[in-house]
């Protein structure tokens, strides 16, 4: 048992490990199977989190689900990941797994940033955007879907790049290969402290960059492994009901006043 926040400690339990059980959302879920993967340890999750979109038991299924899971009766899921590698000025500074996505964009100050863009060696456009996003198919339906970009069923082999609140730019998000190579150089100006900008991996890790940095995405050499005990078909089952639910947060009652400025 570990904290999935505490990456050294998790690690030093997976190897040999047959099985991962997270309880958690579906952040947490995410930070576990970014350690499972690179030793292909399967994962599974209970949701105590709210959407619980990856998690395969909720509470109430854990006394009948549990068992199978230690029985091994499950079957494997297997997603893609997405590698980015991070340079500054040709050399390499960071190289970075993601389960869901990975975004370049602007940090706390509201500017717009340039993001010169090439598939496969081949330049394609310039966005100027809160962000550029690069997802997997598990990733589909976090931020990329908040972006407007489709849903990808989990077992594609694709990945989706789509910009963030564009700005006279191209607005389309794109479905790629997942043998694609996407390279982005970031254009921050003016320079911090009066601008700045930010690698995040998987809305959980982020890393201040610099004027002129590269990145490149691409699929990541390893793959998750998600244990599953439901159908094989479920995907398309939950989307819909997991997706219009409800809110996330429960709205205030229609009386509530507004909040008063008190001098």
């Amino acid at each position: 048992m570990a904290p999935s926040w505490d990456a050294p400690e998790v690690g030093k339990h997976l190897a040999g490990t047959d099985l991962v059980i997270c309880f958690g959302g579906d952040g947490t879920l995410i930070r576990g199977a970014r350690l499972a993967a690179p030793l292909g340890v399967p994962i599974a999750g209970v949701n105590f989190g709210r959407m619980g979109f990856l998690a395969e038991l909720s509470p109430d299924e854990l006394a009948a689900g549990l068992p199978k899971l230690l029985d091994g009766e499950f079957w494997i899921e297997e997603r893609i990941t997405l590698a980015v590698e991070h340079r500054r000025d040709g050399e390499l500074l960071g190289h970075y797994l993601a389960v869901n996505d990975a975004m370049v964009g602007r940090g706390r100050v509201n500017r717009v940033v340039r993001l010169h863009t090439w598939i496969d060696g081949q330049y394609m456009t310039s966005y100027a955007a809160d962000g550029l996003l690069v997802s997997t198919p598990t990733g589909s339906t976090a931020s990329n879907l908040a972006a407007q970009g489709p849903v990808l069923p989990p077992d594609m082999d694709a990945l989706v790049l789509v910009p963030v609140m564009p700005f006279v730019s191209f607005r389309n998000a794109l479905v790629l290969a997942g043998s694609s190579q996407v390279d982005v150089q970031v254009t921050i100006n003016p320079p911090p402290p009066l601008h700045e900008a930010v690698l995040s991996i998987d809305g959980g890790i982020t890393i201040p960059i610099e004027d002129s940095d590269r990145f490149r995405f691409t699929r990541g050499n390893v793959r998750c492994h998600f244990a599953r005990i439901r159908d094989r078909h479920y995907f398309h089952a939950v989307l819909v009901p997991k997706l219009q639910r409800g809110p996330l947060l429960q709205p205030l009652p229609p009386d509530t006043p507004p909040p008063v400025n008190e001098t």
